[in-house]
């Protein structure tokens, strides 16, 4: 996104008296609407949602009256494991932003082959989104090992897919909130392995045995995969970097420009515009780090500052790291703590209310093919 430097300097300077251009502060999220397989859920609000049908288990992030717009689905099927890890399921992860012209950040292209160019930042950004929460995510996503159905022949693969349908910034910690409440969702039908003996065989005068899976289609003894309410969240970290004054390049003693940088969390697609750098911190509910990754900046009006080795471009001061990681910890932990309310508010709703949305349309029971 592209802003004038008059606009990147309002941005950054609400930025640094802790007053966004949304009115939130430097650690305040925005208020994302949660929506699962059966709940609309919101702080202090909660209400009936359709659910994908052929999915296990499914999430939709959103903004109300604003331009983000998640939604996850997964889908759970029975595969023979990677020779390489046996005794591990498989987790898989696809981003698509066909539907929003490249997660809300790319600009269309003019002249000719502007539409070739657009597709093709497209494709290098869905990679890119998908690389990094295949890193960032899915190894502490869920506890791979309970996946096994039986050990060595037979495991789950979850196959997870991400639609961004709209984006106005931070498609990574959208996408990581949709990933995380679509696990909780997620139900596995229960499944027994069985071994049993065929009548015997004329050729060799011995038994043959048949190796077989029996699946239980009721919903109710489903579960959840193990370890998904520990799924832990990405938090983008934005820092941006006001230029010293006149006045202050004067007195300064050192002679150096001293830039007054701050770190602020979901980031608008403007504010994006005007971060020096931007830096992926995953963290989970015990507020541990699991993942750290830094993105260039926009730095709107900061080329030249950049430069000269000041606090433009793609950097930041290197004193402000533990700001960084501070500000996630803490970001993450308020995160939590409204999404668990959220999940405790669907409980209550849910247990004095029966319908799924799409009536009784496979109510309560797996599609088992």
């Amino acid at each position: 996104m592209t802003i004038s430097a008059s606009e990147a300097h309002y941005i950054i300077e609400s930025c640094l008296t802790d007053l966004r251009i949304d009115g939130r502060s430097k650690l305040e999220h925005r208020p994302y609407t949660i929506t699962n397989r059966s709940t609309h859920t919101k702080t202090s609000q909660s209400a009936n949602a359709p659910a994908f049908i052929l999915s296990n288990g499914s999430s939709r992030i959103h903004l109300p009256g604003s331009t983000t717009d998640v939604v996850c689905s997964i889908k759970a099927d029975l595969v023979h494991p990677s020779p390489s890890k046996p005794n591990q399921g498989i987790l898989e992860l696809n981003v698509d932003l066909s539907l929003c012209g490249g997660g809300g950040t790319l600009e269309a292209s003019a002249g000719s082959g502007g539409a070739q160019k657009r597709r093709r930042q497209q494709r290098e950004e869905e990679s890119q989104i998908t690389s990094l929460l295949q890193r960032l995510i899915l190894p502490h996503a869920v506890n791979h090992e309970s996946l096994v159905v039986w050990p060595g022949k037979y495991v789950w693969r979850l196959s997870i897919d991400v639609m961004v349908l709209r984006c106005d910034g931070c498609v990574l910690d959208a996408s990581s909130i949709a990933i995380r409440e679509a696990l909780q969702n997620t139900k596995l039908p229960k499944v027994q392995a069985v071994m049993e003996k065929g009548s015997d065989d004329a050729n060799n005068g011995g038994s043959a045995s048949k190796n077989d899976l029996l699946v239980d289609g009721d919903h109710h003894k489903a579960v959840s995969p193990c370890g998904a309410e520990d799924c832990p969240l990405v938090i983008t970290v934005s820092v941006l970097s006001s230029p010293p004054s006149a006045t202050d390049a004067v007195t300064s003693t050192t002679g150096s420009k001293r830039y007054k940088s701050i770190a602020i969390i979901d980031a608008r697609t403007e504010e994006e515009a005007c971060a020096s750098t931007r830096v992926c911190v995953t963290v989970d509910t015990n507020g541990m780090v699991c993942g750290v990754h830094t993105l260039g900046g926009g730095g709107a009006g900061m080329e030249e500052e950049g430069e000269q080795g000041g606090a433009g471009g793609s950097s930041m001061p290197i004193s402000m790291l533990g700001e960084v990681v501070t500000t996630a910890s803490m970001a993450a932990k308020s995160l939590y703590a409204k999404l668990d309310r959220d999940r405790q508010v669907v409980k209550d709703v849910s247990s004095t209310d029966n319908d799924c949305g799409y009536g009784y349309l496979l109510k309560n029971h797996f599609l088992i093919q």
